[in-house]
Order: structure tokens, then C-alpha cells, then sequence
């Protein structure tokens, strides 16, 4: 075999104009810039249209709330603390010394950083590429890749969404511990990936710190730096744990706000079903008392013209009469009796209307009672949306309060000692 060449893959800070030479740095050779290999290059909101519109339609679709609406992914996630919009991975085989371009060893590696960005894809399924590019302009050949991590089937928020641990547990990288993050597992795995195309080509991966125990002062600062990004990684994993946490926190605030605002509408709602039919009582009770007024008149007619009959049936008829006090026709004897009937039947309808005019005074009342209890549930409401609508925005002023703290720590370099101070400490048990 070839000697030994070292590995390096490491998540960059991710410069697309750096990476695509639309402006160029001192350390680059102009003459050689037209010798770099270009093997993605694609636009980044594209991208996110493609990866995320679907979800994002039907994220939009479920809210209740115009402020829970999120109008374009990208730029939701470029404004966003949590998630970066997109990340990049920087590898290299060997170094300036061992490997520069130009040379044997660069040319080769040139070729088997392009065999492994080809396959780079094809292994990770959650991870979307949008630009790559062989840099062969520098000190040493080196791939940058660009690319959108995705998380599917997502509970919160978006059912497909930006998210680097996500994406890379989905991909079987679980963290283990501290030490052992799902970054930290799959980057390790893409090294021994590309040390499996290293061997096609003869060469030897050189792992510093096993196959060379006696380090460079160079190459123990390298690892030295290694070891510092691996702890950074990890604070920031538990930042991000910590952030989801808070936002888990403020979604249940904001689901508790929405059902309540929709028992609000609820409520309000019934109020109105009640207040219509309120009206239709009303009205009926109203329609009813008019009958009822008019029967009571028909009835006030009817007894004076019958108050002086005794008893009709004990009249005699005939063509004239004689009773010892009145003579009446058999004409006025018919007309009589219909006008009693009329009474009888003038009283039965002025009953039936005065049970009926009770039962809707009834139901009045039992209305008006409900509309009462209905209105006191809403103002109760109200104010418990107040409150908690007040709580939200307390949340949300304590969040921005602590981000500041803890970018102030961190420019004191005080971040570590304040982060120990909020673990909990282990309480001593005495036996």
C-alpha cells in the first residue's frame, strides 16, 4: 500500500459565494480556479419548495390562528434560532505537506474526494444536496457539500421539516451520550466510507493518535482542535435540546389557548341559538296574548247577550210560546242556542290558550336562566384567555431575556461555569 494519508471531515460554517468563487480569498490561486470540479449547483429556495411545500400546505391548512401561519418555509428557517437553513461538510484526504494540488497524490485524491461526493447521496437519504464543488485552487484538494437535512413524519410543527438531528436519527446515527452524538456517529461513518474508496485506490487511512503515537506539535493541535469542535457540538446539541424543550413548552401554551378560544366560539355561538329562540318565545308569546285578548273580547259579548237565560233547554217551542215571563220564536231559540255552543267552545279554546301561554312563560324563563349561566361561562373564559395570553407573551419576553444572558456569558466566557451552575447537584445520601 501507498503511505498512510490522514482523514478530515468536519461541518463547516457554509459559504456558497466562497465555495462557488464569487468572490475570492487570499488563499486562493486565480490561475487554478478554472480547475475546480463543479458537481451540484442548484438554488437553495428551490430546493426548499421542493422539499417542504407539501408539508407547509398542510401545516397552514390545520391553523386556526392567522400569527401560527408560516408563508415561506426558507425564510421562517433562515430567521429562525433553532435550525441553520442549511449545512455543510468540508473533507479532505491528507494535507498542504503530504497532498497538495498539483501534484500525484492530489490529482488522486481529487478523484476519490468525486467518487465519494457521487455516492455521498445515495447513503444518506435525509440529507438533500444543493451545491458541491472540488476546490483544487487552494493548498490541498478538498470537497465542500452543501446540503438541507429533512426529518419526515413529524408530530410538531411541519410533518417534513429542517433538522439535522432528526434527519440523521431517521438515518439510524443515534446518540449515545455526551460524547457519542448522532453528528459525531455519522461523520465517522462518512470517514470510514471514504476510507473503503481509499483502499481501491492503495492508500492507507492514518488515524492520528493510533497508527502515530508521537504526534507533530502540528498535528496534536489538530486533533487538540477536533476534540474542542466534538465538546462544542455537544453544547450545542444540549442547547437545542434545551430550546425544543421551551418551544414544546410554548406549543402546549398555544394549544390550550386554542381550544379555548374555540369553546369561546363554542359558547358564543350557543349564546346566539339562544338568543333567537329567546326572540321566537317572545314573539309567539306575544302572537298568543293578541288570540287570547280577542277571545277574552268574544267572550264578553257572548255573556251579555245570554246573561238573562236561565235554562234553554226547558223552553217550549212552537209557532208562539207563552212562559208565564218571556214568548220567543223557535227562530230566536235556534239563534240562542248556536250563540251558546259558541260559548262553550269560546271557553274550551280560552283554556287551551291559557295552558299554552303558561308553558311558553315557562320556557321563558327557563331560557332567560340559561342565557344568564351561558354569559357568565364566557366572561370566565375571557378572562382565562387573558391570562394565559399574558403568560405566553411572559414566556416570550423570559426566552429573549435568557438568549441575551447567555450570549453575554459567552462573550465573559462564562457560558461553561453558568451551565454547571444550572445542573442539579447530586444530593449526598448518608447512611
Amino acid at each position: 500500500m501507498h503511505i498512510g494519508k490522514t482523514i478530515s471531515i468536519i461541518i463547516g460554517k457554509g459559504s456558497i459565494g466562497h465555495n462557488n468563487r464569487e468572490f475570492i480569498a487570499s488563499n486562493v490561486d486565480k490561475s487554478r480556479t478554472s480547475e475546480n470540479i463543479t458537481l451540484v449547483c442548484e438554488n437553495l429556495k428551490d430546493v426548499y419548495h421542493e422539499i417542504f411545500n407539501e408539508a407547509l400546505s398542510e401545516y397552514n391548512a390545520k391553523q386556526k390562528r392567522k400569527d401560527r401561519v408560516i408563508k415561506d418555509y426558507y425564510e421562517h428557517i433562515f430567521h429562525s434560532k433553532q435550525e441553520k437553513a442549511f449545512y455543510e461538510l468540508v473533507v479532505q484526504i491528507g494535507n498542504k505537506d503530504d497532498t497538495p494540488c498539483g501534484s500525484d497524490d492530489g490529482i488522486l485524491a481529487a478523484q476519490i474526494l468525486e467518487q465519494f461526493a457521487k455516492d455521498f447521496s445515495i447513503r444518506n437519504s435525509h440529507i438533500r444536496v444543493f451545491n458541491s464543488v472540488i476546490h483544487l485552487d487552494e493548498a490541498n484538494p478538498h470537497l465542500h457539500i452543501d446540503f438541507v437535512p429533512f426529518a419526515t413524519k413529524q408530530k410538531r410543527g411541519l410533518s417534513t421539516r429542517n433538522s439535522l438531528s432528526k434527519a440523521l436519527e431517521q438515518q439510524g446515527f443515534i446518540a449515545k451520550g455526551q460524547f457519542e452524538t448522532s453528528s459525531k456517529l455519522w461523520i465517522d461513518n462518512e470517514k470510514q466510507q471514504l476510507a473503503e474508496i481509499m483502499k481501491q485506490y492503495d492508500i492507507e487511512w492514518k488515524q492520528l493518535g493510533t497508527h502515530n503515537p508521537h504526534l507533530t506539535v502540528l498535528d496534536y493541535k489538530k486533533q487538540e482542535r477536533t476534540k474542542e469542535i466534538t465538546r462544542l457540538e455537544n453544547k450545542i446539541e444540549c442547547t437545542d435540546k434545551l430550546i425544543h424543550h421551551r418551544e414544546k413548552l410554548l406549543s402546549d401554551v398555544e394549544s390550550v389557548i386554542d381550544k379555548l378560544d374555540s369553546e369561546y366560539q363554542e359558547k358564543q355561538a350557543a349564546v346566539k341559538k339562544a338568543d333567537e329562540e329567546f326572540s321566537e318565545k317572545n314573539a309567539a308569546l306575544t302572537k298568543i296574548a293578541s288570540v287570547l285578548a280577542d277571545n277574552h273580547a268574544l267572550l264578553k259579548s257572548n255573556s251579555e247577550k245570554i246573561t238573562k237565560i236561565k235554562d234553554i233547554d226547558s223552553i217550549e217551542t212552537g209557532k208562539t210560546v207563552f212562559s208565564g215571563k218571556i214568548t220567543i220564536s223557535q227562530k230566536d231559540y235556534v239563534n240562542l242556542t248556536n250563540l251558546a255552543k259558541k260559548q262553550i267552545a269560546a271557553e274550551s279554546r280560552e283554556s287551551e290558550l291559557s295552558a299554552e301561554v303558561e308553558l311558553l312563560k315557562q320556557n321563558n324563563s327557563d331560557l332567560s336562566n340559561e342565557n344568564v349561566n351561558l354569559r357568565k361561562e364566557i366572561k370566565a373564559i375571557k378572562s382565562l384567555r387573558e391570562s394565559l395570553s399574558t403568560a405566553f407573551r411572559e414566556i416570550e419576553a423570559w426566552k429573549k431575556k435568557y438568549q441575551k444572558v447567555i450570549e453575554f456569558l459567552e462573550r465573559l466566557g462564562l457560558k461553561q461555569q453558568f451551565e454547571q451552575f444550572l445542573k442539579p447537584q447530586k444530593q449526598k445520601i448518608h447512611r
